[in-house]
């Protein structure tokens, strides 16, 4: 019996460093989101997820999508030859 192991090229999702952060609170969301590739639209997501609570975001196997307060969304496509894979570690439960 064969087992075949996949290989899967994952984005890597770095950070945003502080000087960049404080320019992220200076710029509307629509403004901040524009031109953004996949990558540094997940890291705005992580960021947001703390700093703009109104703000939805969410990765599909094809985008990531943005939830804006004025009930805009804003989807930015992931590349088609990378995927997004998120870790939850958890000891209960995975979501509070």
């Amino acid at each position: 019996m064969a087992v075949g192991i996949g290989l899967f090229t994952l984005l890597w999702i770095g950070s945003i460093s502080p000087a960049h952060a404080q320019w992220l609170e200076k710029e509307s969301p629509e403004a901040t989101l524009e031109g953004l590739n996949a990558v540094h639209a997940i890291e705005v997501a992580n960021l947001w997820k703390w700093s703009k609570k109104e703000i939805r975001s969410s990765v599909t196997p094809r985008e990531v999508v943005f939830k804006l307060p004025n009930r805009k969304v804003k989807r930015i496509p992931l590349p088609e030859d990378k995927m997004y894979v998120a870790v939850a570690p958890y000891i209960n439960k995975t979501h509070t």
